[in-house]
């Protein structure tokens, strides 16, 4: 199942990029949620919720801007917790922008059930229950 949520991952990663929502692999009931300091400080239901969601992570930076997993931190039989970026220019200044977090997404039978983005490493390794 590991391998799978990987792949699964892989998947709204080149979702994101082509700016199309992944829902072929987004659960009934799919929540993404963000602390503040991360992407947003907002919840996001569903695929409206998804494309709502690349809006706003993708406003501030002009077109082009590059969606990516940096590195993934840990996999379980129901989670990947992952560093992810956004690099490119900043749609008003033009400048080299880029912003990073942590995120865990949670998976039930091939398909995300939630994501959350985190500031820290630390805290999406909490999450899961890897860190006390």
């Amino acid at each position: 199942m590991s391998q799978r949520n990987v792949e699964v991952h892989d998947r709204v990663v080149e979702a994101v990029n082509a700016r199309e929502v992944p829902e072929d692999v987004l659960a009934p009931g799919f929540r993404m949620e963000n602390r503040a300091s991360a992407a947003t400080d907002y919840t996001y239901y569903g695929a409206r919720g998804w494309n709502e969601w690349m809006s706003d992570l993708f406003e501030s930076f002009a077109d082009g801007a590059r969606y990516a997993v940096e590195e993934i931190f840990a996999v379980g039989d129901d989670f990947v917790v992952a560093a992810f970026s956004v690099i490119g220019r900043g749609a008003r200044s033009g400048q080299p922008l880029e912003f990073r977090w942590a995120g865990v997404t949670w998976f039930r039978d091939g398909k995300a059930i939630r994501a959350v983005g985190y500031t820290s490493r630390r805290e999406a390794l909490e999450a899961v229950g890897l860190l006390d």
